[in-house]
């Protein structure tokens, strides 16, 4: 287990050159509104030597805990992602503001795992495809119990738009 700053000096500058890693860490702070990792990041990588910098490839997972979007249930989840990052070396990339960059001897990895790991967060997590949700008057949780309230009672001021919808339906 290390952290994600890694030194490239003995591949630096020899393309074809590479090292393998495995980086373990918590890295709190990756979260969504509906999803988070909270069970730490396992990395798989291969540092490789290009002629731009350092190319990064591997396997990134993550635990994570995903709340579903429609009745707030929080399902237990795991993120896989394949990662591919170039962190450019001295006099590559000048054009790419955001870009990943060899500092010195080093590269760290940290940034490039966190917005990768945040960027494969799902926006809406549903814990089944047919999740009913919860019931926007009372917020029973419509998967296990039904729900009679509110059924009939019309927003007065949708009553205009429910007309039209009569008359067209003739």
């Amino acid at each position: 287990m290390q952290d994600f700053q890694i030194s490239v000096a003995e591949i630096l500058g020899r393309p074809g050159t590479y090292r393998d890693i495995r980086v373990e860490d918590p890295l709190e702070g990756i979260e969504t509104a509906l999803a988070r990792v909270d069970r730490g990041v396992i990395a798989s990588l291969r540092l490789e030597s290009v002629v731009e910098g350092v190319l990064v490839t591997g396997d990134v997972e993550a635990g994570a805990t995903f709340v579903c979007a429609r009745c707030l249930k929080e399902i237990p989840a795991r993120v896989d992602i394949d990662l591919v990052e170039l962190f450019y070396g001295p006099g590559h990339g000048e054009g790419e503001d955001d870009a990943y960059r060899v500092a010195g001897t080093d590269v760290d990895l940290e940034p490039a795992v966190r917005d990768a790991v945040t960027l494969s967060l799902p926006l809406n997590p549903v814990c089944k495809e047919d999740c009913k949700g919860l019931c926007a008057t009372c917020g029973k949780d419509l998967n296990f119990e039904g729900c009679v309230c509110g059924a009939d009672d019309v927003d007065p001021r949708w009553a205009a738009l429910d007309a039209l919808r009569e008359r067209l339906a003739q």
